[in-house]
């Protein structure tokens, strides 16, 4: 084989393997995006509306924003 034939299959091959691992990232993406969880519901009357709650967020409240500050003159 000559070199130009060569860099030709390696080009073909290295394009052909690309594609794949793109379409097999997009397939992995969808994939993730349905398995994620939904918000848990809080109330269970079905006749309240609903809050959903955060699951993987907890709220972080600095102690300083509960405190007054002593900076101020």
């Amino acid at each position: 084989m000559d070199l130009v034939s060569i860099l030709a299959t390696v080009i073909l091959v290295t394009t052909i393997a690309t594609m794949i691992i793109g379409v097999g990232a997009y397939a992995a993406f969808k994939l993730r995006d349905k398995r994620k969880p939904k918000a848990k519901s809080v109330n269970t009357d079905p006749d309240a509306k609903v809050v959903r709650e955060p699951i993987f967020l907890k709220r972080y409240i600095p102690e300083s924003a509960s405190q007054p500050s002593s900076d101020k003159p």
